[in-house]
Formats: structure tokens, sequence, C-alpha cells
């Protein structure tokens, strides 16, 4: 199943569980129910940078645990860009990180199923 996980290092998110498989399924699990499109869409929406910057904190931290390393590095410039006050940044790149973001949780559902 974790070979089927194109996108993602495997090796990186394995060594976040000590090697345990198990650990890293759950965790896996875990990444795709806890998915925060809708919330940040929102935020985005309604221009709550605040609430917005914690959660693609939150994005970035969770990605880069389950070694998706490509969006962590663009959640991690669009909360800069929340830090920085760029809300023109986050306006222009917010909606590329999502549709990766909606990449990788199907790339997860896909290898579950």
């Amino acid at each position: 199943m974790l070979e089927k996980l194109y996108g993602i290092d495997v090796e990186l998110g394995m060594s976040y569980c000590l090697d345990d498989e198990d650990c890293y399924l759950e965790i896996l699990e875990e990444y795709v129910k806890s998915a925060k499109i809708d919330e940040l869409n929102g935020f985005k929406e309604s221009r709550d940078w605040g609430n917005y910057r914690i959660l693609i904190h939150a994005v970035k931290s969770t990605s880069m645990t389950i070694g998706a390393k490509e969006l962590s590095g663009k959640a991690l410039e669009l909360e800069n860009a929340c830090k920085d006050g760029n809300e023109e940044y986050v306006l222009n790149n917010h909606e590329e990180c999502m549709a990766m973001y909606r990449n990788v949780i199907k790339t997860i559902e896909e290898a579950m199923n």
C-alpha cells in the first residue's frame, strides 16, 4: 500500500513514526479525516488572516509529518505571507496550495482503498 503514495516521501513520514508502519497508517487516516480545506477557504473568503495562518501552519506541519514535503513548503509560504501581511500573495497562491492538498488527500484515500 505504501508504494502507492506517489508524491509523498514515505521514508520521511515513517521516520516520524520510528518506522512503525501501523503508526504511520493511523497518521495518514487522521490526516485525511482532519482536512482543513473548507475552513481555509472560508477564512480566505472572509479575509480572516489570523485564523487562516493558524490553520495553514497546521497543514504545513502535518503535511511534513506524513512526508508531503512540497505541500508543506507551499503552506509555509502562505503562512509567512500571512505573518508579513501579504494578502495579495495569499489570494494569488491559495488555490494552488489547496489543489495540492486535495491531491495529497486523494492519493492517500486511493492507496488505502
